[in-house]
């Protein structure tokens, strides 16, 4: 009998249908807001459009830090990745949209990954990374928080302040005056009770997500970048499926980050009255602070992107692509 079942097992394991499996979706970012929508919405997509497949899912870093879940994708250990700075790891010189204060809304942000950079950035990715490019959705604007006021760059001469790991993000502000430290998004939280850092930055989802208003005082609207998620798929899963399914995992994934982006004003306002509402005071920073920033992010982009990258990036916010 054992062995009668040990056989159906093999056999079970070895069919070629694609349907029994259950791709794991993992991610560093907060289990809140936008990346909830998203995630709730693709799981209600897929009931449509592949009612065989049930997703596991593993947000919140549960798994590691963004650095070491690409890793883990690209050595295929998940096979559905949400996150914001592969760009960073696999193709910074290519990846305009790392660039603070350039592009003013996702649809700029859209515009840029639908053209001829954009398409070099998917082939980098795949090339780089063993992964696929699958979707996006829009996240909103990235905000500051610290425990003490920030109103001018003069300001942040005095602080500590926690960077995801993007070169691009550290030298500018750094060279703003700021003292950066790179953590892992798992170890924000703890880092900011601890004091090793003063303030981080974030979009409003994570700062939600991850009970940063138990640390931070001020709510900062920096505006510095505007956040957008990326889809990836890991390349051995994604060759695996048929084309006809990949065709309609894609679908579900774009129709999830129709459905976020579609919400993201309303949710992130919502949001924003949230952490008001626990006590956290919302500051506009001085003009003075993007004028200092500007010539900064400006000739740091033009020494790390390659030529014409930039030019490309301006052609897509005007609408040009």
């Amino acid at each position: 009998m054992r062995l009668a079942i040990l056989l159906v097992g093999l056999l079970l394991a070895s069919w070629p249908g694609e349907s029994r499996a259950r791709p794991l979706l993992a991610s560093a970012m907060a289990d809140a807001g936008l990346t909830r929508i998203f995630v709730d919405a693709l799981v209600a997509e897929l009931r449509t459009r592949m009612p065989d497949v049930e997703l596991d899912l593993s947000l919140d870093g549960r798994r590691g830090g963004e650095t070491e879940l690409l890793d883990m994708l690209k050595a295929g250990d998940h096979d559905l990745h949400v996150g914001t700075i592969h760009g960073a790891v696999y193709y910074p010189e290519l990846d305009a949209t790392l660039v603070p204060y350039l592009f003013p809304d996702f649809a700029a942000v859209e515009r840029f990954l639908a053209g001829p950079v954009g398409r070099r950035m998917g082939e980098a990715l795949e090339r780089r990374g063993k992964a696929v490019l699958v979707g996006t959705y829009d996240l909103g604007p990235r905000w500051t928080t610290a425990n003490r006021p920030i109103a001018t760059a003069d300001d942040l001469a005095t602080i500590k302040i926690r960077m995801p790991e993007v070169p691009l993000w550290i030298r500018i502000w750094g060279a703003m005056g700021a003292a950066v430290t790179p953590i892992a998004a798992p170890e924000v939280p703890q880092a900011l009770r601890d004091g090793a850092v003063d303030a981080q930055e974030n979009v409003l989802s994570n700062i939600v997500g991850r009970g940063i208003v138990v640390a931070q005082r001020y709510l900062i609207a920096t505006g510095h970048q505007h956040g957008f998620a990326s889809v990836l798929a890991s390349r051995a899963y994604w060759q695996k499926l048929s084309p006809e399914r990949r065709g309609r995992l894609q679908a579900a994934i774009v129709a999830a980050g129709a459905t976020a982006t579609r919400m993201a004003a309303a949710e992130n306002a919502r949001l924003l009255e949230r952490l008001e509402t626990a006590g956290m005071v919302r500051m506009d920073p001085s003009p003075t602070f993007r004028q200092k920033a500007l010539p900064i992010v400006e000739k740091a982009a033009l020494e790390s992107l390659a030529p014409g990258v930039y030019e490309a990036a301006l052609a897509a916010i005007e609408g040009r692509r």
